[in-house]
């Protein structure tokens, strides 16, 4: 059969199914839908990600601000690399969220292909069916293909999961456009903020340049927390790492006898934290998300940051709590000290960045934030004991979380 032409696939497989956007990594069997996007669709309509569970956690924030299904899409090489945020995110063991993988089929049986994917290939299928994903292998017609989605969009739906679209190699034809129109992640160099919180002007700062607080670092975990909580406003929304930036947050809300419709407490996927709260920020247009995380968190995909910060919006604030050890598995260290954790947050591509070690700093910081923003904040090493973990499901929270954008 003749191979589909990306164009109609877009319009009427997807559009036609309801489904505008798509975030993920080429492949090369998908490469004639991927040049088509790339030239055709901007961002945040089109995201090309750094990492597949980069991919799912965007498409999973973008279902909790909108209630819309997007396409996550990957080589299956790549499988691997999203199965973290879909088994411990997306899964409808965990929150239940819906999406449309679309996964390339290198090493499909009885295909020639390179010998790194005569593992994968052979098993992709079991991958998706031995996590309770439903998928179906892409037909040979652009009319079966429109029908295959559709069942696969209802299943979606209906079972609160994400279901796949297994393509195989040579399914799309080449796309050729005129005149390549590139979607704006190029990488290009941002300005940075300055004054007093931030200390960053033509390099990134040595630590003695920046530090406030003479001897102990005044603030805690939890103070942080609490204060940049004082600063959200009315249409305001968190979404924050899993562990004690969650629980904390679930603690505070608690003790305050508010409600969590405004905080997404992620209890799985680590790392992929920011591209969650970018994903929610794309059909959250009222107000701002605020991504709170942890340090150890923030450098696991911090290459899903290098990407995503340069087009973020002003409207996007990434707050990162930096006291040098993984809390919640025994205290372990960062395997990075201080200065360095500030010469790579410097490095990156937001708008604006602060680093701070007070309460007045941060709060400045938070006024501060008008554009792409990244906020890290240094605090000393204590934290509350027996911090509670919410007792409810996470279908509640999910459901409270998206009430809120209603």
């Amino acid at each position: 059969m003749a191979p589909i032409d990306p164009c109609l696939f877009y319009e009427q497989a997807l559009v036609g199914n309801g489904i505008t956007h798509a975030f993920g990594v080429p492949d090369s069997c998908l490469k004639g839908l991927l040049s088509y996007l790339y030239a055709t669709k901007h961002v945040p309509e089109h995201i090309t990600t750094a990492s597949e569970g980069a991919a799912v956690a965007i498409a999973a924030g973008y279902y909790l601000s909108t209630q819309k299904l997007a396409v996550a899409y990957m080589q299956n090489s790549g499988l691997a690399n999203s199965l973290n945020p879909l088994q411990s995110l997306a899964a409808k063991e965990v929150f239940g969220i819906p999406m449309l993988l679309v996964i390339g089929w290198r090493g499909r049986p009885g295909e020639h292909d390179e010998p790194e994917h005569a593992l994968a290939g052979p098993r992709t299928l079991d991958i998706l069916h031995s996590n309770g994903f439903p998928y179906e292998v892409m037909p040979d017609t652009l009319s079966e293909t429109t029908e295959t989605i559709a069942r696969l969009m209802k299943t979606a739906k209906k079972g609160n999961t994400p279901v796949a679209l297994v393509v195989p190699n040579h399914s799309f034809s080449e796309y050729s456009p005129d005149e390549t129109v590139q979607n704006g992640v190029d990488g290009t160099p941002n300005g940075t903020s300055n004054g007093t919180a931030s200390k960053i002007n033509k390099r990134p700062p040595r630590a003695e340049e920046w530090r406030s607080a003479e001897g102990d670092l005044p603030l805690s975990r939890e103070n942080a927390i609490r204060c940049v909580l004082k600063q959200l406003y009315p249409k305001d929304v968190t979404v924050s790492s899993v562990g004690g930036n969650s629980r904390e947050i679930y603690m505070i809300r608690k003790e305050k006898n508010e409600d969590l419709s405004r905080s997404f407490l992620s209890i799985g996927a680590m790392g992929h934290t920011y591209p969650l709260a970018y994903g929610v920020q794309i059909g959250h247009l009222s107000g701002r998300v605020i991504c709170i995380e942890g340090d150890g968190s923030f450098l696991m995909h911090v290459s899903n940051n290098a990407v995503l910060a340069a087009e973020a919006p002003s409207s996007l604030i990434h707050v990162v709590i930096h006291n040098g050890i993984h809390c919640s598995t025994g205290s372990q260290p960062i395997p990075i000290n201080t200065e360095n954790l500030l010469a790579l947050a410097g490095s990156l591509p937001y708008k604006q960045k602060f680093f701070v070690d007070t309460a007045e700093g941060l709060i400045q910081a938070c006024e501060w934030a008008k554009k792409s923003t990244l906020i890290v904040v240094v605090v000393n090493r204590s934290v509350s004991k027996n911090l509670p973990r919410p007792s409810e499901h996470p279908y509640e929270l999910r459901d409270s979380y998206i009430s809120s954008f209603a």
